[in-house]
This record gives structure tokens, C-alpha cells and sequence, in this order.
């Protein structure tokens, strides 16, 4: 090392050997400190050096001596007003002895004149000093004289001719060197006048460099505020100083006047008046001195003041700029919460705060805006409502500066909400600096919460740190494709993340608004079990019962359970029956208001007495499903299905494939009856849940009869599309979701990209395009500007493992730009998705995606040709094209997302209609008269659930502050996320059997609850305009009505003429367009079959609201259980199963209550209905028809009995088939 160390070089007195040593050697030698042959800071060994250190570079010690300076000034001002008033100059007015009485009676008596020439000389240069007072006044006078002296000496050579002409010195050396020169002679000097009150400059001096060495000594940032509070301070001291000044001057002047000598305090009183400009006259200077005084003082107020007035007016016009102040003194009494965005829109604030201070909890909060953007007209006008005045506190700043989040005190706050532009242009760009100020945050803050809003799933990555996180894109598109199987489902998710309390209905006119608007307040709501005054009682009963009885008690809607007994507990919607309710649980219901808020009438705690009486009629129901479904023949369409679909398609099924299973065995096996109790274990929701979760169950449920009448039946009939490469499973990881992946229907093997593309000619499939008449009343057609991520969202609730596969119905993307492999790579892996190359404002593309074949079209709207410019028009583009679709195909139900959802009033536009020109005033109405953020609920296109806007969403992170689990609870709904036996959505369409049975909301909760354990949340209504919700639904009309009315219509007005050549040439546009394209025109219809149909969403309908027929009931499924969406019914539906049954004699409520009986047989049956009147016994006759290839049609009958147990002590009726209990 020794070595090493001699060869290397020394360059310029720097020893690169050092570099060498170890920098961690804790060796100190003191000794060699002293052989360094650089020595620093030889400027501060010396006296000037040290005292250039204490008295300026040091801001403690320069503090203490400012404040100093500060207190003698003071002293020295008090000093002159005691002198001043213990002054009396008539002692020695004559020459220092007083005035010979006799002379001034002689004078008396002489006419008075005015004179301004007259002056005691004497007094005004002599003046009476006490002793005490003249030491103090000395010596304090050399002390400030001394350390001006000294500030001098210590200054830099090239300062110090500067510093001596400062005002600050020259104000000194007046104020300080006569006072000092009367040392030299006291006797003589002792009474000398010494203008020493204009020490009082010194002292504002003084204090401006106090505000100025304060901020240098804690470090701290000069905010707007504290700047514009500092100058308003230093402006009151320059009229004060000012102030003393001229009375100080003209009450020692006017002693020299024979006349009017005045006091300090009638200066006082003269200086306020003749300030003020008001002037009465009654004091005024005599002398020619004390007026030329008065001129001089009074030019300088108006040349000093004014110029600080300006500085004032700046920079209080660049605090407005800037916002207001969030001050320590503040921040110690407040809890508050900090949001954070590049550009904060008026109606976003406004959604912010109206949804933030709905709940009660958060009423003491303070809610600071930080923005990068000046404060501007709209903005000041929130701000200045007395609703939010003391609440609200905006701050221009930026998220990534430390200083702005110090004024915000971002550390001390309760959260911090990061929203996404809405009038944005490039949303990744966007959501790159939405990730760069949670970073900052982050870094700042590490414990304050992040509530984060991004547009785009694969930035999710960027923050996983943060509390809660909404991705628009996942939440649209999940939403838009839900609409397609649910109708109406945006709706209803957009008013249970939106807070009412229902205010809108009271201002309605019309019943359907009133019921809508009634229920639209309905929200989601959590409470403990052992602590529920609702679900208390329910410990240790099923789920499905406690929702059922909680919904006939309180009218509320238990939707969820979280188990915290469980090591991870994870929200669960309709955990099933399966379920046990235990008292650690929490209880997720949809209610009006929370629990804590409610009056809960006594009658609602009190035992349900008729509760076994309403169990009573589930046998009942049960066998009239049977012949519900054994009535309807293969040909018969358009007739009604069943009371409710699921018992048909799931427990009619199996009921038939076990009972034609068990006769296969009979002929082999011959067995005991009591294994008939298998037969029947799906009439029980135990036993089916638990059947149902077998995989095997569930594949030849699929191969069954379809649930749906609708849409999405194509591989049940068709055999060439391969449908036997479908599975079940999670989808592969082929690009970056920011989501769990879900089980859905996936393909075994990839297709292969020319299978993928609409319209393109290909020797794997020949039936992608639209000739094909496999595609009627099927296609979901989804416009998008470019291939993203988000699709991913639209795809996997159209092809979710809960909905069979025979249910599936295609989807096309019409993509403006060809997609990446990646993308196709994606899809490949889904069956019936495809994509062609397309816009919406393209009448050929439309016509090639098959849009006279399609079900729903769903347009999303564009992001990336937005202009800058007013926010409302960013929708511009879409509104149009869409409104030239409604033209063109005036059929097309066409789903829209918008990003103002202020512009849902373009939907669907009409100038000449007089029902929206009502709904118009009814919208203005609300904005005026209530606070509600739904004042556009009653438009007919969101109420239906045809229009949606992403903006919609933002409440659902507000709410997430005060409700953790919303957005867990809002993906977990939409099929985005999925929980282990948690369940889904689903729908249920009302049919005139249901109605027989179930007239009502509540018995129709029960019936379900009880015999599928589904949990009904809402009903999705179709009426007709200007038809009250109680009238009766009219007759269909015959196939010539249209005809006849037209004519008829043609008659009264033939000015709509040109109306009607307008729409038959924009028919012929399309005909010609399909003809040159080569489709065919069948599927094509000018004419608008519903055109007077209104929709929309009833939240959590009351126990007695009436159903209609074709209501369509939205309802929550266990796990085991198949979805069904609702959809139009479909003109054909062939079968290959069929359940011939026989009710019972007094079951058939077809030929009356007691058919073809004999005398006895009534008597005894008028004996049983006495004793009880709920149903026993069901004899039912099935004769199965089965269609195999190798067996043909074969009929083989069975018989069966159900009954129910008469004295069941359980809540759930025991059905006992053939003896045996199941």
C-alpha cells in the first residue's frame, strides 16, 4: 500500500492519495488540524468579521436586534409625548420667566387682530425638559446612535457611502446628534427643542425588517396572504407615523402663538378632522409657521399613501388570483381534505361538494381546491355562495411543488382526491400527470390517503399505493355492456352513486316521475348485524330470508354480506341460502336512508303473524310453473313463458332429465322409492345451490332449453360454429388489465385472425357477415374510436361464466383504426367477437357491421380529435351522428356515452316535441328550486338507459371517503371483479302467469328468495307517453293499424307531407345503399315500431308496488345459478325437450276450484280447505318426450307427488316427493 501510495502524483497542492483512505476511519488527530496550511473563514477571526455575523448574516441574532431597535424607538416617542404634556410654556413664555400679568391685562384689553407674523420665538426653540427625562432621552439616543455607527463600520467597503445616505441614517443623525450635543453644556443645552418624535419612522422601519427577518428566521414560505396582511400592517403604521408626526409638529409650533396655543389632544382632534377633509373650522393654526406645516404634511400624505394604497391593490388583485389561505390557526380547529387537479370545471366542484357535504359526518370539514389555474368568474361565484364560503378554500398552485402542498398542509390532511380533467384531449397524457402529483404526494404526505380518478386500466400499475382507485374506462365499458344484457343498469347504477333524497319527485307532474323520482333516492348503506335495529333479529337465519323479511318489514333491500370471521374478508352480493347470518357480520342494504335515520314504526318489530301463510303458496306456485311450462308447444313463441324464468329453465330442466334419468334405471335397476327424494332436490334452494355448483350441472343445463326469449340463441341451432371449442375459464394475460381476471366463456385454442375480421371473406367461417339470417334481432355492435384496453371490460360481461354459452350473442367492434396484434391477439381468445374497420358517421359501414341485425349499438365517444374550446361541445360529433342513425333507422336501440352530461338533452332531439319541451321546463325547474346533481334524471334517454356519461361516475369516488366498499360493491355488481360465492346480476321478465301469482313487488321478493334464493334490487318499466302508470297496457294493434292511421292522420293535416317524403327518400337512401352492397333489405324498417314507448328504473320498490306485465325485475343470483338477461323475444324457438304435467284437481285454476268431482269427493275437499287452507298435496303426471338419434321420440309417462309438510316449523317449506322429505 506504501508503494501505491509514492507513485501517486500531487497536482496542484491536492493530494490524490487521499481519495484512498477510508471514509468511514473514525481516527482524529487534533493535532494535525493545526499543520493544514489552508485555513477557512478568516474573514469571521477578525472583530468586523464577527460582528458582520451576529448583527446580519446570523437572522437570530439580526431578529433580536431589529426588535430592539424596534422597543427604543417606542420608548423614545413615549418619552417626547410625556415631555410635551408635563410642558407648560407660560412659565417662560418672556425670555424663560413668565409674562407680567399686568402687561397682559394691558394687552386684553386692545381690539384683538389677527396676525401671522406674531411668533414667540423663544418658546418654539425652548422647551421645559425634566432631568429624569433628559438622561433617558440621552442615553437611549446613543445607543440607536451608536449601532447606526456601528452597521456602517461593519458593511462592506464598496456599502458603506450607501448606508450613509439611507434615509433610515440621515432620520438618525437628525434624531439622535442634538440630543447627544446637549451633554456638552447641560445648564445651557438641558431645554434645547430636539425634533425627537420623528423617531417614529425609525420605528416603522424597524418593522418592516421585523417581517422580514421573522420569515428568514423559521424558514418559511411568503405566502400571498401573509404578504398582502404585512403590507396592509405596514400601511396602518405610516398613517400612524404620519399621524404623530403632524400632531407632534403643529402642537410645538402652535405654542409660539399668542392666541391659540393648543394641547396634545386638541392636535389630535385637528389632525383627525382636517384628514378626514372634513375641516370645521373651529381649530385652525394662527401663525404662518403651523400653516405652511399643515401644507407641507398634507402634500406628503398624498404622495406617500396613494403609492402604497397601489402596491396593496396588486397584490390583492394577484391574491384573488391566487385563492385564499389555509392558516395554522385555521387548521387547528378544522379537519379538511385537499383536491388536487390540472383544470377544476365548475360543474365537477359543484358534484364534489354537493356529494362530499351530503353526508352529516363530514359538515365540520373544509374542503381546499389546489389548481394550477387562475381563479376565474365561476369559480369566485361558488366560492362567494354562502353555502360554501367558510368551507371552501381555493389555492392555485401545483401538487408538485413543496411549497403549494405546505400551504394546503397536505400532511395534516384527512385525504386527497385526484380528479381527471374532463375537457382533456390526450387522456394518457392526462393520466401521466394524474400519477406524477400522486407521487409527489406521496413523497410529501406518505400517510395521507389518495383518492385517485384515472382514464385508462393500465396506469392502475402507477398507483397501488393508493386507497381507492377508479379507472374510467373499466366502469364505461363494464357499464355500456351491461346495458346490452340488463336494460336500463347504467341508470340505476348512476343514481345509487348519485345522493337524493328523493326531492326530485315532489316537483313532478306526472305519475311515472313521481314513482321515479320517489325512488331514484335509494342508496347503499352499511351496518353491523349485532348492531341493526333492521337485521339484528335475523342472527343465525339465511341470507335469503333475512333479505326477504327485512324487505316485507322496513322496505329495505339487503343486498351483501361481509364476513369477518374469515381471515380475508371479501364482500359477498347474495351469498345464497346457503348462508348463515352471524352478529360480526356487515349488512350491505339499499334503503331511502341509513338505519341510523329512520323511524321505524312498532309494528315493523313485532312477529310477523302471517308468515307461514304467505310460505303457504310456494307449492302452489311451484306446480303452476310446471303447467306453465308444460303448456307452451314448440310453435307458440309469442305466448308467455313462465312465472318466473329461472324456475322454468333450471328447476323444470332438471326436474325432467332426472325423472327421464331415474326411468331409464327402473328398466335396468329396479330400486326403492326412497330414492326419489333425489329426484326433487332442486325445489329446494339448499339442495339446488349445492347441485348447482357441480361443473357437470351446469354443462347440461346449458345444452337445455335456453332461459331466454331474446337474443344470444345461435349455437343452440347452429352446428357449424364451434361451439364445442368453447370452455370455461379464466381468459389469458396478453396485456395489462389493472383488474382480477374472471372466469368467462374462452375458446380451447385461439381463432385464428382472419376468422376474427367482419365482413372479410374466410374458408373457416363463411357466416361473418351481415347476409346471414342466423344474425336477426342478435348482434351487439360496439363503435369505438382505436383499439384499447378498455374493451377488454366490454368483452368479459358478454361472455361471463354465469351466462350459459347457448345465451351469448356476437359482438362487433367498429374500429376507426386497424388494431395491433396485441389487441387481436386478445379477442382471439373469445368466442363470436370479431372487428371491422369502420366509422359510425359512414352509412356503408354501418350496413356491413349488420345493423339491421343488430340488437344494440353502443357508440362511444371520441377522445382523440376533440378541440379545445367550450367544454359542452366535445360531444358535438357524437350527438350528431348518433341523432343521424335515429334517423336513418329509427329502430336501432342505440346505448351512448357522452362526456357532459349536460349534453343529455341532445339525445334524441326533437324541436316540434311537446312531451320533451315539458320534460325541459320540468329540468329547469329542478336546477332552480332544488340542490340535486340529477336535475336531468327525467329525460326520456338516461331514464331509459340509453345514454350514459363517464362524468356520471366521479361521484362514485366522492362517496368512497365515507363508504370504503362502494367501489368494491360497484365493480363486483358490474361483473368487472368476482368474489368466491358471491353472486350476480341477472333479470327476470314479468309474464301475465307471474302477475296471477305475484301481482305484487314483495310477493314476487319472497317467491324468489324463497324458491331460487334471487334478491330482486329494481324494476326496469315500459309505458306508453301521457299514460298513467295505472291504466291497464292496451291490446297489441293489428297489422293495418299503422296503415289506417296514417291515412287517417294524412287526412286531418296534409302539410306532413313533406315530413313523410323526407323519410321515404332517407328509406330509399338505404335500400339503394344495401342493394349496391349487395344485402338484402328484409330486415330493414322505416317506420318506428314503438314510437310513443317511455322506460325507466324503479330503485327498491316498495312490498305493495303493483307489477305490470313485461316489467323487467333486476335481481341479484347466488354463485351456483345461470344469468339471464332480458331481452325482445325472438319470432322462433325450437325445442328438443318438452314436459307434458297435470295439476292437480285443486290446483287447476284453468275450469275452476272444484272440477268433475263428485258429491263426496267436494265434501272432502270443502273440509280440507277449512282445516288449512294452504295446499298439501300435488299429484303431478309428467310425460317426458325425448329426442335421441338412435331412439327416435319416445313418450314414457311418470307419475309423482309433491307435497308439503303441514306443520313445518321452518321458514322454508319442505316439499315431500313420494313420501320422502327434500
Amino acid at each position: 500500500m506504501s508503494v501505491y501510495r509514492r507513485s501517486v502524483p500531487v497536482c496542484a497542492q491536492f493530494d490524490l492519495g487521499a481519495l484512498d483512505n477510508d471514509s468511514d476511519d473514525e481516527q482524529d488527530d487534533t493535532n494535525d488540524f493545526s499543520s493544514i496550511p489552508v485555513k477557512f473563514n478568516t474573514q469571521d477571526v477578525s472583530i468586523r468579521g464577527r460582528l458582520r455575523r451576529l448583527l446580519i448574516r446570523n437572522s437570530h441574532s439580526r431578529l433580536a436586534s431589529t426588535f430592539f431597535d424596534l422597543i427604543v424607538k417606542l420608548i423614545i416617542c413615549i418619552t417626547y409625548v410625556v415631555r410635551a404634556t408635563l410642558d407648560d410654556s407660560q412659565t417662560y413664555a418672556c425670555n424663560g420667566v413668565p409674562c407680567d400679568n399686568a402687561n397682559s391685562n394691558d394687552s386684553s384689553e386692545e381690539p384683538t387682530v389677527f396676525s401671522s407674523t406674531s411668533i414667540n420665538w423663544y418658546v418654539v426653540f425652548w422647551v421645559d425638559r425634566p432631568l429624569p427625562l433628559w438622561i433617558v432621552q440621552v442615553v437611549l439616543s446613543a445607543i440607536t446612535l451608536s449601532k447606526a455607527l456601528l452597521l456602517v463600520y461593519i458593511s462592506t467597503k464598496g456599502h458603506r457611502g450607501e448606508h450613509i445616505r439611507t434615509t433610515a441614517f440621515i432620520l438618525e443623525l437628525i434624531c439622535s446628534l442634538p440630543i447627544l450635543a446637549t451633554v456638552c453644556y447641560p445648564p445651557l443645552l438641558q431645554n434645547l427643542f430636539v425634533p425627537i418624535f420623528l423617531n417614529v419612522w425609525l420605528a416603522e422601519i424597524a418593522l418592516e425588517r421585523v417581517f422580514n427577518d421573522l420569515h428568514l428566521t423559521r424558514q418559511r414560505f411568503q405566502t400571498m396572504s401573509v404578504t398582502l396582511s404585512q403590507q396592509i400592517l405596514l400601511l396602518l403604521a405610516s398613517v400612524v407615523s404620519l399621524v404623530y408626526t403632524t400632531i407632534c409638529g403643529i402642537q410645538h409650533i402652535q405654542r409660539g402663538s399668542a392666541e391659540s396655543k393648543l394641547s396634545m389632544f386638541e392636535s389630535f382632534y385637528f389632525v383627525i378632522v382636517t384628514f378626514s377633509t372634513v375641516g370645521y373650522g373651529d381649530i385652525s393654526p394662527d401663525i404662518w409657521i403651523g400653516q405652511l406645516f399643515m401644507i407641507i404634511m398634507i402634500c406628503v400624505a398624498l404622495i406617500f399613501i396613494p403609492r402604497q394604497l397601489e402596491v396593496i391593490a396588486s397584490t390583492w388583485i394577484e391574491r384573488q388570483k391566487a385563492g385564499g389561505e389555509y392558516s395554522k390557526r385555521t387548521a387547528a380547529g378544522n379537519k379538511h381534505v385537499v383536491v388536487c387537479s390540472s383544470n377544476l370545471a365548475t360543474e365537477a366542484v359543484m358534484d364534489f361538494l354537493s356529494e362530499f357535504y351530503a353526508h352529516p359526518k363530514l359538515e365540520d370539514h373544509l374542503v381546499i381546491l389546489l389548481s394550477s389555474h387562475e381563479l376565474d368568474n365561476s369559480m369566485q361565484v361558488i366560492l362567494k355562495d354562502p353555502k360554501w364560503t367558510h368551507r371552501v378554500i381555493y389555492m392555485r398552485g401545483s401538487s408538485l411543488k413543496d411549497l403549494d402542498l405546505k400551504r394546503c398542509r397536505i400532511h395534516e390532511a384527512d385525504a386527497c382526491f385526484f380528479l381527471a380533467p374532463r375537457t382533456v384531449v390526450d387522456k394518457y397524457s392526462a393520466d401521466q400527470h394524474t400519477i406524477l402529483r400522486s407521487w409527489a404526494v406521496k413523497d410529501f404526505a406518505p400517510h395521507c390517503k389518495q383518492y385517485i380518478q384515472l382514464f385508462k386500466a393500465q396506469n392502475k400499475m402507477h398507483v397501488k399505493f393508493a386507497e381507492h382507485v377508479v379507472c374510467e374506462d373499466e366502469f364505461k365499458f363494464a357499464l355500456l355492456a351491461n346495458n346490452c344484457l340488463y336494460p336500463g343498469l347504467s341508470t340505476l347504477v348512476s343514481l345509487l352513486v348519485h345522493t337524493s333524497g328523493g326531492q326530485e319527485a315532489e316537483l313532478a307532474t306526472e305519475q311515472w316521475q313521481q314513482l321515479y323520482g320517489r325512488h331514484s333516492g335509494n342508496e347503499i348503506y352499511h351496518i353491523q348485524l349485532i348492531k341493526s335495529s333492521f337485521f339484528s333479529r335475523y342472527e343465525g337465519k339465511k341470507f335469503t330470508e333475512a333479505s326477504s323479511d327485512a324487505h316485507q318489514r322496513f322496505g329495505v333491500a339487503l343486498m351483501a354480506i361481509l364476513d369477518t370471521q374469515i381471515p380475508e374478508p371479501r364482500l359477498q352480493l347474495n351469498p345464497g341460502p346457503n348462508y348463515i347470518m352471524k352478529g360480526s357480520d356487515y349488512c350491505f342494504y339499499m334503503s331511502v336512508t341509513k338505519e341510523e335515520y329512520s323511524e321505524i314504526s312498532p309494528e315493523a318489530l313485532q312477529d310477523d303473524i302471517g308468515k307461514n301463510a304467505r310460505q303457504s303458496k310456494t307449492l302452489e306456485q311451484i306446480a303452476l310453473v310446471l303447467q306453465k311450462y308444460q303448456n307452451e308447444s314448440e310453435d307458440d313463441g309469442d305466448e308467455e313463458e313462465s312465472v318466473f324464468d329461472t324456475i322454468t329453465s333450471m328447476v323444470g330442466q332438471e326436474i325432467t332429465k332426472i325423472i327421464h334419468g331415474k326411468e331409464k334405471e327402473k328398466d335396468t335397476n329396479e330400486k326403492d322409492g326412497d330414492d326419489n327424494s333425489n329426484y326433487f332436490d332442486y325445489l329446494q334452494p339448499d339442495k339446488m345451490t349445492k347441485k348447482m355448483k357441480d361443473g357437470n350441472v351446469m354443462e347440461k343445463e346449458a345444452d337445455g332449453l335456453s332461459h331466454r326469449n331474446g337474443t344470444g340463441n345461435i349455437l343452440q341451432f347452429y352446428n357449424d360454429m364451434g361451439h364445442e371449442m368453447i370452455m370455461t375459464g379464466p381468459p389469458p394475460t396478453t396485456m395489462y388489465l389493472g383488474s382480477r381476471r374472471t372466469n368467462c366463456h374462452i375458446m380451447k385454442t385461439p381463432r385464428l385472425f382472419c376468422c376474427l375480421e367482419w365482413g372479410k371473406h374466410c374458408e373457416h367461417c363463411t357466416y361473418k357477415n351481415a347476409n346471414d339470417d342466423r344474425w336477426t334481432r342478435q348482434l351487439i355492435i360496439l363503435s369505438v374510436e382505436y383499439a384499447s384496453c378498455g374493451i377488454y371490460n366490454f368483452i368479459v360481461p358478454l361472455r361471463s361464466n354465469f351466462i350459459s354459452k347457448y345465451c351469448l350473442s356476437p359482438i362487433i367492434l367498429l374500429l376507426e383504426e386497424d388494431p395491433d396484434k396485441i389487441f387481436l391477439e386478445t379477442i382471439a381468445q373469445f368466442p363470436l367477437v370479431y372487428w371491422m374497420k369502420g366509422k359510425i358517421s359512414s352509412v356503408d359501414d354501418l350496413l356491413r357491421g349488420g345493423i339491421n341485425k343488430a340488437s344494440h349499438l353502443v357508440v362511444v365517444n371520441k377522445e382523440k380529435h376533440q378541440k379545445q374550446g367550450e367544454e359542452t361541445l366535445s360531444d358535438s360529433e357524437t350527438i350528431v351522428a348518433v341523432q343521424t342513425i335515429f334517423r336513418l333507422f329509427p329502430n336501432a336501440n342505440i346505448i351512448t356515452e357522452l362526456s357532459q352530461a349536460s349534453n343529455l338533452r341532445f339525445m334524441q332531439f326533437s324541436a316540434h316535441d311537446e312531451y320533451s319541451q315539458k320534460i325541459s321546463l320540468l329540468e329547469q325547474k329542478l336546477k332552480q328550486e332544488t340542490p340535486s346533481n340529477l336535475s336531468y334524471m327525467f329525460r326520456l334517454p338516461f331514464a331509459a338507459g340509453q345514454v350514459f356519461s363517464a362524468s356520471m361516475l366521479d361521484t362514485l369516488l366522492y362517496q368512497t371517503f365515507v363508504k370504503g366498499y362502494l367501489i368494491t360493491f360497484v365493480r363486483l355488481l358490474l361483473g368487472i371483479d368476482a368474489e368466491q360465492n358471491s353472486g350476480h346480476l341477472s333479470s327476470i321478465r314479468v309474464k301475465r302467469a307471474t302477475l296471477k301469482l305475484y301481482p305484487t313487488y314483495g310477493e314476487l321478493y319472497q317467491g324468489l328468495c324463497t324458491a331460487t334464493g334471487e334478491v330482486p334490487i329494481a324494476i326496469y318499466r315500459t309505458e306508453k307517453q301521457g299514460l298513467e302508470s295505472n291504466q291497464p297496457t292496451p291490446p297489441p294493434p293489428p297489422k293495418d293499424f299503422g296503415l289506417k292511421r296514417e291515412t287517417t292522420f294524412h287526412a286531418r293535416n296534409p302539410f306532413i307531407s313533406f315530413q313523410n317524403s323526407d323519410q321515404c327518400d332517407l328509406a330509399d337512401l338505404i335500400r339503394n345503399r344495401l342493394k349496391s352492397l349487395d344485402i338484402r333489405d328484409d330486415d330493414y324498417c322505416e317506420l318506428k315500431k314503438r314510437p310513443n314507448a317511455l322506460s325507466y328504473v324503479i330503485l327498491n320498490p316498495s312490498p305493495k308496488r303493483k307489477l305490470k306485465l313485461g316489467d323487467i325485475v333486476h335481481v341479484l343470483q347466488p354463485y351456483s345459478m345461470q344469468a339471464f338477461p332480458s331481452n325482445a323475444k325472438q319470432p322462433w324457438r325450437p325445442r328438443s325437450n318438452s314436459v307434458n304435467i297435470l295439476l292437480p284437481r285443486h290446483l287447476d285454476k284453468r275450469k275452476g276450484s272444484l272440477p268433475n268431482l263428485t258429491d263426496k269427493e267436494k265434501a272432502q275437499e270443502s273440509t280440507t280447505e277449512k282445516e288449512d287452507p294452504r295446499p298439501h298435496t300435488a299429484t303431478v303426471n309428467v310425460e317426458v318426450t325425448t329426442s335421441t338419434p338412435a331412439e327416435g321420440i319416445q313418450r314414457k309417462p311418470s307419475r309423482f307427488t309433491v307435497e308439503r309438510k303441514p306443520e313445518s316449523a321452518l321458514d322454508t317449506p319442505t316439499i315431500v316427493v313420494n313420501g320422502t322429505e327434500c
